[in-house]
């Protein structure tokens, strides 16, 4: 299946671990700083801060640092969750407010593991809770029966949501891990286990990566257990997503168009990205994805499948065309792809069983080497028709159907038109029983 450039740059949140600081708050106080602090030790000569856009951080401050001295200066933009550090990699999460001016303490060493708040209370308390829940997870991912842990975790996550400070309640909820139960789920459970008690009409969570992550682990459940269509249907029908704030819609899409990237699904890719282009109009990957709609739109399910003309091993020309009025498998793999060859035996299973009623493969071949295309068809009793122009991946039927990955399917109707992309397996084995009424 074909891969998609999204322009996704995710970011990674660190968590630290404990260490106390005795020190003067005048030393790094700075007059109209909205944030600042000292690092001993420190020789960069700037730190940075980020914001999070739906899948990437955007740098939207810089600092000077004059012996270990820094101050954000100025009026702060937009309160929320903000990354402070040197880069997106090597920092950790802030929570600023025009209420508090934070100032921190560090040794360079160790610095995003052990830096202290000494002035910003909401600031402080958030940075004790996300340590104090990391600890926590940290134990359960090396052992997920820690009742101990699972308890703690639990009363930090309570305590938070009576918490005076309204940060906790809005963050707490991101570390309880959505436990999926055996068995099918329906979408209503499925909402619940994740968003239950995730407030998304606050536009303070769009700041938030861990928001954008489990939106990912959310559409990827999703995604396993309903048709892609049915997913969109209730995208588009989705309450509680309509009732949030534009930045949380925009991490949700932009999390969807990731999953689809990373799954093969280039349909559900394109359905996204079109929801995505008229719903944020200004954002700057507007471009990009416009681009891809273009390049790709002509191979949508439901387009017309464009032809494939090329030589077969007897040297006579065969067009896909010409099995119009049929059900017809393109099959492109090679004789030196291993998963291709691992597929074959179910294609062959396949074919001999659905070939009777009508079902048709065109198999195109990236091959380079004429001899070793024809000893894998006969090795592999692939007796449907094949095609080679023996240049691998320039050839000129992956050129017209943008293959960058085999095996790769495309299934065509007896109109000709594209039906359906990526069917391998017990896929593929659904969609001929579908087709053929069994």
């Amino acid at each position: 299946m074909a891969k998609h450039s999204v322009d996704s740059l995710m970011g990674t949140v660190y968590v630290a671990g404990w260490a106390i600081w005795l020190v003067s708050f005048s030393r790094c106080q700075a007059p109209g700083a909205y944030f600042s602090g000292e690092i001993r030790g420190f020789q960069r000569d700037s730190v940075y801060l980020f914001r999070w856009d739906a899948g990437r951080w955007q740098r939207v401050s810089s600092a000077a640092v004059r012996d270990g001295r820094f101050a954000f200066e100025g009026s702060l933009s937009t309160a929320g969750f903000y990354w402070w550090g040197i880069s997106p990699q090597e920092g950790d999460l802030i929570y600023l407010s025009p209420k508090e001016k934070p100032i921190i303490q560090a040794e360079v060493q160790q610095l995003f593991q052990s830096y202290q708040i000494q002035k910003g209370e909401e600031a402080a308390a958030l940075l004790r809770f996300r340590r104090e829940g990391a600890n926590f997870l940290q134990r359960l991912q090396k052992n997920p029966s820690d009742s101990i842990a699972q308890r703690g975790l639990d009363s930090l996550i309570a305590a938070a949501k009576k918490s005076k400070w309204e940060v906790l309640s809005l963050y707490a909820p991101f570390y309880r891990v959505p436990s999926l139960p055996a068995g099918a789920l329906r979408w209503e459970d499925l909402e619940r286990l994740f968003w239950e008690g995730i407030a998304l009409q606050d536009g303070r969570l769009a700041g938030l990566p861990d928001l954008f992550g489990r939106f990912q682990y959310f559409w990827q459940v999703a995604l396993s257990m309903m048709p892609e269509d049915t997913l969109l249907e209730r995208l588009d029908g989705w309450k509680r997503l309509a009732g949030a704030s534009p930045g949380v819609r925009k991490n949700a899409l932009v999390a969807l168009l990731v999953v689809a990237q990373q799954s093969g699904r280039s349909d559900l890719l394109l359905s996204v990205a079109e929801r995505f282009v008229k719903a944020f109009p200004d954002d700057d990957r507007r471009g990009q994805l416009e681009a891809l709609l273009q390049a790709e739109g002509a191979l949508r399910k439901g387009q017309p499948a464009p032809d494939i003309e090329l030589p077969g091993p007897d040297g006579q020309t065969y067009r896909l065309s010409s099995f119009r009025g049929r059900w017809v498998l393109i099959d492109f793999w090679a004789s030196w792809c291993r998963p291709c060859r691992m597929e074959n035996p179910n294609v062959v299973r396949l074919y001999q069983k659905y070939h009777p009623k009508g079902f048709e493969i065109f198999g195109v071949s990236l091959d380079y080497q004429r001899e070793a295309w024809l000893q894998a068809i006969r090795q592999d009793n692939l007796t449907w028709v094949h095609v080679s122009d023996l240049k691998g991946w320039q050839s000129a039927g992956a050129q017209l159907y943008r293959v960058n990955s085999i095996p790769f399917t495309v299934l065509v109707d007896p109109e000709g038109r594209i039906a359906a992309k990526g069917l391998r397996g017990a896929s593929l084995e659904a969609k001929l029983r579908e087709i053929y009424g069994e």
